[in-house]
């Protein structure tokens, strides 16, 4: 496997992760200290932007 497509799946992966994560911690919400999951569950949503960011800027093979 090349390394392009190995990194890109690890982006991939680790942007998922970390959305996964994020939106699950917003649904399950703990009675106390809302206000400070909410700000954690925020704070792993942006590498979550960040990785799917990164992958739309990737370089795109131009045909001819």
């Amino acid at each position: 496997m090349s390394k392009q497509i190995q990194s890109t799946i690890l982006l991939f992966a680790i942007g998922a992760g970390f959305l996964i994560f994020s939106l699950w911690s917003l649904t399950h919400l703990p009675t106390q200290d809302r206000g400070d999951a909410i700000i954690q569950a925020l704070l792993y949503m942006i590498p979550a932007v960040a990785a799917f960011g990164a992958l739309l800027m990737l370089p795109r093979r131009q045909t001819p």
